[in-house]
C-alpha cells in the first residue's frame, strides 16, 4: 500500500514534468521555419494562397479551386515524409555554399526551383483528382462538393489551434521554480482578474481607436468597459466552474502556481477571441482588416500546430515531425487551412459569419481542455490525498482489531487454562494438612470485603 501511495503522490508531479518537458523552443522552431534557405517556400504559400482565394469566389472556377488547395496540401505532405532522403532534402532546400554571380533578379529567381517538386507532387495530385472526381472523372462528383467539405474541415482546423495552444499553454505554465510560493487563493483570482480586464481594455480600446479614428482616447475607452466587462464574467464563471479544483491546487505551491498561470494564459486567449467576435457582432471592421487579422490568427495557428506536433514528436521514438520536415508539415496545413477558408467564405458568401463560426470553436475547446487538464493533474494529487487519508485512518484501527482480537482470544485461554489449574490443584489438595494453610492473621478484611 505504501509503494502504490508513492505512486500516486508523484503522479501529479509527473504530468507537470511532462507538460514542461514537452516545451520546445519556440524561437528555435521559428528560426527553421523562416530560414533564408526555405524562404521561397513562405513566399510561394502567400502568394497561391492569395490568388486560389481569389479565383474560389467564381462559381465556375470554385471547384478546381478546392482541388488546387488540396493537392497542394498532399505536395508538401509528401515532400514532408520523404524529407529524410538526402535527395529530395536537396531539391527542397537551398545550398549556401553555392556561388552565383548572376543579376539580382534572376539569382533570386532561380532560388525557388526548391518548390519545383512539391508543385510537381501537386501537380500529379490534381492531375488524379481531375481524373477520379471531376466532371467527366471514374467517379464524377458535384461541383459543390468538394469545396464544402474542405470547408466543413475548418472546424477541424479551429479544434486544432485551440488543442495546440493549450499544448503550449500548459508546458509553458509548468516552468515554475521552487522559489515561488503560493499566495492565498481569493488574491490569486483577483490577480487574474486585474490581468484579464487590464489586457481586455486596451485590446478593446485600440480597436475602438482603429473603428473611429475621431473618437478620443478616453472615449474608446469607456465603449472598451462593457466588453472588459464580459471577459471577466467569462473568466469569474470558468473559475466558479473549476473552484473545487483550483481550492484543491493551492493546498500545494508547484499546483498553485500551475494553476494561476495556466488560467491566465488560456484566458488572455479567449479574451483576444471574445473581442473578435466582439468587433463582428457590434462594430463594423472593413473586409480587410477581418482578412488581415485572419490572415495573422492562420500564421499562428500554423506556426503553433507545428509546435504541437513537434514537441509530441521528440518524446517518441516515431517522429512525424521534427525540425527537418517541420516547414514542409507547416505548408500543408497551411494549404489546407487557407483551403477551408477560401471555400466557406464561397460557400457562406459572408467570411464574418465564418470567421465567428471558428472562433466560437476555439473558445469552447480552449474552456474543455483548460479544466480537463485541471482535473488530470489536480484531480490525480487529489486521489492522493484521499488514499492517504484512508491509509492513515485504516492501518491503526485495523491493528488495534487485531489486537483486540487477539488478546481476547488469549485471555478465554488464559480463563480455561487458569479454571483446569484451579481444578487441578483443588485435586492435589491435603484438606487434612493444617499447616499448608494460609496465614489470615495479618490480612485486614474490612478493606477489601465490605459485610453488610
Amino acid at each position: 500500500m505504501d509503494s502504490d501511495t508513492e505512486q500516486l503522490e508523484d503522479s501529479s508531479q509527473d504530468l507537470l514534468a511532462e507538460y514542461e518537458t514537452s516545451n520546445v523552443s519556440l524561437i528555435s522552431l521559428a528560426r527553421t521555419l523562416l530560414s533564408p534557405s526555405t524562404m521561397p517556400h513562405i513566399i510561394l504559400v502567400t502568394v497561391l494562397s492569395i490568388i486560389l482565394y481569389i479565383t474560389s469566389s467564381a462559381d465556375s472556377l470554385t471547384n478546381i479551386s478546392a482541388m488546387a488547395f488540396a493537392s497542394l496540401s498532399i505536395g508538401y505532405g509528401i515532400s514532408a515524409i520523404t524529407s529524410n532522403s538526402t535527395i529530395v532534402k536537396k531539391w527542397i532546400t537551398l545550398d549556401y555554399e553555392e556561388t552565383d554571380e548572376r543579376p539580382f533578379l534572376i539569382r533570386n529567381l532561380a532560388k525557388f526551383r526548391i518548390c519545383v517538386f512539391p508543385l510537381v507532387i501537386a501537380f500529379i495530385s490534381l492531375l488524379a483528382m481531375l481524373f477520379l472526381f471531376g466532371e467527366n472523372g471514374v467517379i464524377p462528383i458535384g461541383d459543390g462538393i468538394l469545396p464544402l467539405v474542405m470547408g466543413s474541415l475548418f472546424v477541424v482546423w479551429s479544434i486544432v489551434q485551440g488543442t495546440s495552444f493549450t499544448k503550449w499553454a500548459s508546458s509553458t505554465s509548468a516552468k515554475l521554480t521552487d522559489k515561488e510560493k503560493p499566495t492565498y487563493l481569493p488574491m490569486s483570482v483577483l490577480f487574474s482578474i486585474g490581468i484579464i480586464a487590464l489586457i481586455s481594455s486596451v485590446l478593446a480600446t485600440i480597436f475602438y481607436q482603429i473603428n473611429n479614428f475621431n473618437l478620443s482616447l478616453s472615449g474608446a475607452f469607456l465603449h472598451s468597459l462593457l466588453f472588459t466587462s464580459v471577459a471577466v464574467l467569462v473568466l469569474v464563471a470558468n473559475v466558479g466552474y473549476n473552484w473545487q479544483l483550483k481550492k484543491l491546487a493551492s493546498m500545494k505551491y508547484r499546483l498553485h502556481n500551475f494553476s494561476n498561470r495556466w488560467t491566465i494564459i488560456c484566458h488572455v486567449f479567449i479574451s483576444w477571441h471574445l473581442l473578435t467576435l466582439w468587433r463582428q457582432i457590434f462594430l463594423d471592421p472593413t473586409e480587410i482588416q477581418v482578412l488581415f487579422e485572419e490572415l495573422v490568427l492562420m500564421i499562428f495557428t500554423v506556426f503553433i500546430a507545428i509546435w504541437s506536433m513537434t514537441a509530441k514528436g521528440y518524446k517518441s521514438s516515431f517522429r512525424p515531425i521534427n525540425e527537418e520536415n517541420a516547414l514542409s508539415w507547416g505548408l500543408a496545413f497551411g494549404y489546407a487551412y487557407a483551403g477551408s477558408v477560401a471555400m466557406l467564405t464561397t460557400v457562406f458568401d459572408d467570411i464574418t459569419t465564418v470567421m465567428q463560426i471558428g472562433h466560437t470553436v476555439v473558445i469552447i475547446a480552449v474552456l474543455y481542455i483548460h479544466r480537463k487538464v485541471l482535473s488530470d493533474i489536480i484531480g490525480q494529487d487529489n486521489l492522493a490525498v484521499e488514499v492517504n487519508r484512508i491509509v492513515e485512518h485504516s492501518e491503526p484501527k485495523n491493528t488495534q482489531t487485531q489486537d483486540e482480537g487477539f488478546n481476547d482470544t488469549e485471555d478465554a485461554t488464559f480463563e480455561n487454562d487458569s479454571d483446569e489449574d484451579s481444578w487441578q490443584e483443588d485435586d492435589d489438595v491435603d484438606w487434612e494438612n493444617k499447616e499448608t494453610t494460609p496465614v489470615i492473621e495479618d490480612v485486614e478484611w474490612d478493606t477489601i470485603i465490605e459485610v453488610d
